[in-house]
């Protein structure tokens, strides 16, 4: 409850008083507390209550005046009496109880001597000021109290005593209720306390019982309170013949030895941990005053386990060791992981480091990391490399013209939207020399930041292959082409010499058949000897025979062709055409047209839809 005036005063009480001083008086007074709530009011003077307090304008002086001696009041000042603004004397004084100004007590609306002809001439102007009847005025002017000064000081001081004494009473009854209240809070608390300990005692006894941890509790003696369920299962243990027991001592260890949580309870210091412990274990980072380690216990499981144990003191609420807690996880599993994941880190490095292709890890646009074969390919150090961008081992622009920021930005762009890239790129190295190179450029993530993986090539030896068998294929392909030429030349030699051929097989053919058959013949019909009718016999049977092989071929088709026909038809025959022939012959295209027309009308062709190298090539068959 607050400690207000009106919360230590009968106000009930006070009012009765203040009435009856005022009946007895005609004195009147009131008191106003802090807020500047009237508590008790009695005694209000006529003059005041129906004129000064009436009227706006003259009530306004009232209130201002009010208001200048309660900010009086309220700053702590002594006793104020005054004249007010209307000429009637008031006069306040504040009230402190146990030394805190707890409000104010006002009292007043009277004249300190009975009114001279001055005095009452200025209260018939007020009058007449604020539109008062005079006579009603004047008349209430007459009840107003006449209270000679030196009497006014000892009616202040009594009732300032009067009130501060009720309001001391009404303190020290608050207090005394306040005490009780508070004792019977405090018991109810004690209580409520008590029923919670008891709650989270039991409360934790289950958690613990049930914590997939193993978990055990020793107290001051270092005797096991609590040995839960994850602690048997982890040890073989039944907690029945653990509970009250100093038995955990020899539950981990072959030999029976302290554990951390009695060095806790004894109070042990770093050197008794040391002697225990060695190097294997610390001051906890989570838990005050508490201790953690990590061990290999060949005791436990068929091949020994890993644990990581904890322990911290338990302290009362004076803050005394009480006991102890240790927690044991084990952590085989994780330590074999962590070696393969250690092996395979081991491998992965020496993959990474001693790879053939130059490697770089990215991260927003920056070198984080590169292998030996970086270093080598750009003749940089690793402390070069790092923090170097991939446009600071760039050329300027690339072997097509294109500026190189403008390309690598398009590449990042596609990279940060993950669509691995594969392309080559000039580089250079600190002296400047450039190179070029086959780059892979993918997207992975460390630890959820994305990074970007550079796999980088040298391509100038295989650049310079490609070169040089580029080369050899040109000039290959220069020989391919003189000798295609060679061929072509010499096919068309062989053509001529084989229509020479024929054209004098042909000949040889007209010759015989002109010149030597008919005087053959004429022999054959004279009187010859016997031997001599022989000898021709054999002349006409070899040149039949000669006449026949001639026969067989194709210009026997043909005997009426002239020469240049007889050629010509050849080279039709041998899939020429007038353009070729033309330029074997040498003749016009022109001209190689009227022969081919020649050719069709010696042969019967003319007016025939038949193709004449098709024809030739049936003469042959």
């Amino acid at each position: 409850m607050p400690l207000l005036l009106e919360n230590l005063i009968a106000i009930d009480r006070m009012q009765t008083l203040f009435d009856a001083f005022y009946n007895a008086t005609n004195i009147g007074a009131a008191i106003i507390s802090l807020d500047g709530k009237i508590l008790v009011s009695s005694g209000w003077q006529i003059i005041c209550r129906e004129f000064h307090r009436r009227n706006p304008e003259s009530e306004k002086m009232c209130v201002q005046s009010d208001t200048r001696v309660y900010k009086k009041m309220m700053c702590g000042r002594g006793q104020a009496v005054y004249r007010c603004p209307h000429g009637l004397i008031d006069a306040a004084i504040p009230i402190v109880i146990n030394d805190r100004h707890m409000g104010s007590l006002f009292t007043g609306q009277f004249l300190f001597e009975a009114p001279d002809a001055e005095t009452l001439e200025r209260f018939k102007r007020q009058a007449s000021k604020w539109g008062f009847d005079r006579d009603a005025y004047m008349a209430a002017l007459s009840a107003v109290p006449i209270v000679p000064e030196d009497r006014v000081e000892s009616i202040l001081h009594y009732l300032k005593q009067l009130s501060e004494l009720i309001g001391e009473m009404g303190l020290a009854h608050i207090e005394l209720e306040v005490r009780k209240n508070t004792i019977l809070d405090t018991n109810a608390a004690l209580k409520r306390e008590t029923r919670r300990r008891l709650r989270e005692t039991q409360k934790y006894a289950q958690i613990l019982e049930g914590n997939p941890i193993p978990t055990f509790v020793i107290d001051a003696d270092s005797k096991i309170t609590h040995w839960n369920r994850a602690c048997e299962m982890l040890t073989g243990i039944p907690a029945a013949d653990m509970i009250g027991t100093g038995n955990h001592r020899e539950a981990f260890y072959v030999r029976r030895r302290e554990l951390m949580a009695d060095l806790i309870v004894r109070r042990a210091g770093t050197y008794d941990f040391s002697m225990l412990y060695g190097g294997k274990f610390k001051g906890s980072q989570l838990i005050k005053n508490g201790y953690e380690g990590e061990e290999f216990f060949p005791k436990l499981g068929e091949n020994g386990k890993w644990l990581f144990f904890t322990a911290a003191p338990l302290k009362d609420d004076h803050g005394n060791v009480i006991g102890a807690i240790e927690t044991i996880q084990d952590i085989t599993d994780r330590r074999l992981a962590d070696q393969a994941l250690r092996t395979s880190e081991a491998r992965y490095h020496q993959l990474f480091e001693f790879a053939n292709d130059a490697i770089f890890i990215l991260k927003n646009e920056s070198i984080v990391d590169c292998n030996r074969k970086a270093l080598d390919l750009f003749k940089s150090s690793r402390q070069e490399m790092l923090g170097l961008s991939p446009l600071d081992l760039s050329t300027r622009t690339q072997t097509d013209g294109v500026l190189s920021k403008d390309e690598a930005s398009r590449k990042l762009e596609l990279l940060l939207h993950d669509v691995p890239q594969f392309f080559e790129w000039r580089l250079k190295r600190k002296d400047g020399s450039q190179f070029d190179a086959e780059v892979s450029l993918t997207r992975f993530y460390i630890t959820g930041t994305p990074h970007g993986l550079a796999i980088i090539r040298d391509i100038t030896g295989r650049k310079k292959m490609i070169q040089a068998l580029e080369d050899r294929q040109r000039a290959l392909d220069d020989k391919t082409s003189y000798l295609e030429k060679v061929n072509q030349a010499l096919k068309a030699s062989l053509d001529h010499r084989e229509v020479e051929k024929r054209a004098v097989e042909e000949s040889m053919l007209v010759i015989l058949k002109r010149f030597v058959f008919p005087y053959i013949e004429e022999l054959g019909g004279c009187q010859l000897s016997t031997d001599a009718k022989a000898y021709v016999n054999i002349i006409e049977t070899n040149l039949k025979d000669i006449v026949s092989r001639f026969s067989q071929t194709v210009f026997s088709k043909y005997l009426n062709f002239t020469p240049t026909e007889v050629r010509i038809a050849d080279f039709i025959r041998g899939g020429k055409n007038s353009k070729e022939i033309a330029q074997l012959l040498g003749l016009s295209p022109s001209s190689v047209q009227w022969h081919r027309k020649n050719i069709r009308e010696k042969l019967g062709l003319t007016n025939k839809k038949v193709n004449l190298y098709t024809y030739l090539i049936s003469l042959a068959e």
